[in-house]
C-alpha cells in the first residue's frame, strides 16, 4: 500500500526560479551599509517620550469628544477615530520598546557593545 504522506517535489525550473528570486532579494548593491543597525538609544528615548504623550492625547481627545455637542464641533465618530489613532501610535511605541529591549538583550548575550 502506498504511503499517503508523500512530499510534493518541485520541478527543477521552479526551484531555480525560487533560488534566483531569493538571491535577488538579499543582494547588496553597495549603496547601503552591509550590516546597518538603528540607533537603539535614540529609538528608546523617542518611545519613552512619545508613548505617554500619545496615550494622554488620546484620553484628552476622548474627554473633549464626550463633552462636545453636535453643534459645537465634529461628530462623535471623528473624536473617537482621532483618539483611536493616538492609542494606536502609543501601542506602536510600546511594541517598539519591547523590540528594542529584545535587541539590547541579544547584543549583551553576544557581547556587542553597540
Amino acid at each position: 500500500m502506498a504511503s499517503q504522506h508523500h512530499r510534493h517535489q518541485r520541478s527543477g525550473r521552479a526551484a531555480d526560479r525560487q533560488a534566483r528570486a531569493a538571491a535577488i532579494r538579499w543582494r547588496h548593491d553597495g549603496s547601503e551599509p552591509r550590516w546597518a543597525r538603528s540607533d537603539l538609544r535614540l529609538r528608546r528615548l523617542l518611545c519613552l517620550l512619545f508613548a505617554p504623550v500619545f496615550a494622554l492625547t488620546g484620553v484628552l481627545i476622548l474627554l473633549l469628544g464626550s463633552e462636545a455637542t453636535p453643534t459645537t464641533g465634529p461628530p462623535p465618530d471623528v473624536w473617537t477615530a482621532l483618539a483611536a489613532g493616538c492609542f494606536l501610535l502609543a501601542l506602536v511605541a510600546l511594541v517598539d520598546l519591547y523590540v528594542i529591549g529584545r535587541r539590547r538583550r541579544e547584543q549583551q548575550r553576544w557581547h556587542r557593545t553597540r
